[in-house]
């Protein structure tokens, strides 16, 4: 992760530093840069991350949450061994959550929520032509968003995002695929034709097996670069 992508995060988004270290150190696990069975050291981060150790710490706890980290008695916190199986699993889980949410939506879009819909199927058939993968990730993020927006369920709602960054994790390795944009439109056309017929079941099942082969797709292409680069974040350490 190059540090101007953090900084602008930063500067950008009102987040906490302990959120903003959570999403830096989780990226990091996931991408590789982070080894399973590391030990992740609370005052060599703080150092590296040029905080004080208190969000350090809340960051890791959030981690251990997730499955990401484990924490052993007087030994420390280190990297879980099983990583990819809990990020193989929380996409089980979204695969699910997502699916029920599409099939909601097909019952429940309005109008305007389907030519919002719409747009978005027309500019991801444009960027994909083009293979652009930025705008595709952005655009499919949105897409989804929409049909969560749509399914009008709170509780759904959450759980989703609860686990948006594995989401982002895997549309990001996948769309780094060229051949893989082509998969996604016609996915995700099918999933849009579904919720315009106002077909629940067929959306349920199209959002599903589109995110479980995304999943399987993405995992295989999890090994591979390793950039470890120091990031600093501004805050008066104690």
């Amino acid at each position: 992760m190059e540090k101007k992508s953090v900084h602008e995060k930063i500067s950008e988004q009102s987040r906490s530093i302990r959120e903003l270290i959570y999403e830096v150190l989780k990226e990091g696990i996931l991408n590789g840069n982070y080894e399973p069975g590391e030990h992740l050291r609370e005052r060599e981060l703080a150092t590296e991350f040029n905080v004080s150790t208190t969000p350090i710490k809340e960051a890791l706890r959030q981690l251990g949450k997730e499955g990401l980290v484990v924490t052993k008695a007087r030994k420390g916190t280190f990297v879980s061994n099983s990583v990819m199986s809990s990020v193989e699993e929380i996409t089980l889980a979204r695969a699910a959550l997502e699916g029920v949410a599409a099939g909601l939506a097909a019952l429940k879009r309005t109008e305007k929520e389907l030519e919002e819909l719409q747009s978005y199927i027309q500019r991801m058939k444009e960027y994909t032509e083009k293979k652009d993968s930025e705008k595709l990730e952005k655009i499919n993020g949105l897409f989804h968003d929409a049909i969560r927006n749509a399914a009008k369920n709170d509780y759904i709602s959450h759980q989703i995002e609860s686990v948006r960054s594995f989401d982002q994790f895997i549309r990001k390795k996948a769309l780094s695929d060229k051949e893989e944009h082509t998969r996604a439109f016609e996915e995700h056309l099918l999933i849009f034709t579904n919720i315009k017929e106002m077909n629940g079941e067929g959306a349920e099942n199209a959002m599903r097996s589109h995110i479980n082969r995304t999943k399987k797709f993405a995992l295989g292409k999890t090994t591979g670069d390793s950039n470890n680069v120091p990031i600093a974040f501004s805050e008066t350490r104690t």
